[in-house]
């Protein structure tokens, strides 16, 4: 099993070559990275596939939250509680980076974990509801056109990956596409295989870096030129404490302490702002800071 620095370097490896080694039954096969191009295509296509679809007379994601509501299979406070719960959680495991105390970090931990579950719960539920929409058909057929231009057998990338073994491989494909594609995985990829060194003394020319144009570019050598250099920015612009300087991931979050005085009424204005969206009620989520 890998320690965390070989990781790293293997996923600055795999972000740098464009492609990914999978296996399965003791076969190798080759993932090749989408591009920003195929990204941009096949979105495209799916807008078009949606399109077709309701000509069809298949019902969108939003017709069918509607009836839903109609019938009681949905309601919309568990479409709020859905839209809460993601902020929430977003919001709650930043902090959670920033909790020093262990015991402190372990009860708020288990507090996010059970706004997961709830939140898992109610998007099953949701998605039983949708999938039978415009939308849901063509994000699958969208899933199905990137595995088959991105899985091949060989490492030149001529021999495409027969039905069969995409359908298995097809779990595989995005969960290495997420771990390699994930902010943090990318922050401490950049700083600690090195990229980060490269990215500071090529002042800006950072394409150059990867060899390629920027219609080839990967998603994920995308993602790791913006982390580089929101990271770079973080670097220049704020002064990192000694206890946290070396944590690429903590660096990145850090934010400096304003005035409390400007804290307290930029708190306030934000407050308002929310009542006023929301005909003069407040959450309790929208007092977390």
């Amino acid at each position: 099993m890998k320690n965390n620095k070989d990781l790293d370097y293997s996923r600055l490896l795999d972000t740098l070559n464009g492609y990914s080694i999978l296996e399965l039954n003791n076969k190798s096969y080759y993932f090749k990275h989408f591009s920003l191009l195929q990204t941009l295509e096949v979105e495209g296509l799916k807008t078009i596939d949606i399109k077709k679809s309701i000509k069809t007379g298949i019902k969108t994601e939003e017709d069918l939250i509607k009836r839903a509501y109609e019938t009681g299979a949905w309601t919309k406070n568990e479409e709020e509680k859905i839209k809460s719960l993601e902020w929430t959680i977003k919001k709650s495991t930043s902090s959670l980076s920033k909790i020093q105390d262990p015991k402190q970090r372990e009860i708020f931990d288990g507090q996010i974990n059970k706004q997961r579950e709830e939140l898992k719960s109610l998007s099953k539920k949701r998605a039983s509801i949708v999938s039978y929409s415009a939308e849901h058909l063509a994000e699958a057929k969208k899933v199905k056109r990137m595995t088959k231009m991105s899985l091949f057998k060989d490492p030149d990338f001529t021999d495409l990956v027969d039905d069969d073994e995409r359908t298995f491989l097809t779990g595989i494909l995005f969960s290495t596409y997420s771990e390699l594609n994930s902010r943090d995985n990318l922050l401490k990829a950049t700083w600690n295989a090195g990229f980060f060194d490269l990215f500071c003394a090529q002042n800006g020319s950072c394409i150059d870096l990867l060899g390629c144009c920027a219609k080839d570019i990967t998603v994920i050598q995308k993602g790791l030129l913006v982390v580089s250099n929101s990271l770079l920015n973080k670097l220049k612009n704020t002064k990192i404490p000694d206890e946290i300087y070396g944590d690429p991931v903590k660096m990145f979050e850090y934010e400096e302490k304003e005035e409390k005085e400007a804290k307290t009424s930029h708190g306030v204005e934000d407050l308002r702002q929310k009542m006023r969206a929301r005909d003069g009620k407040l959450k309790a989520e929208d007092f977390l800071s």
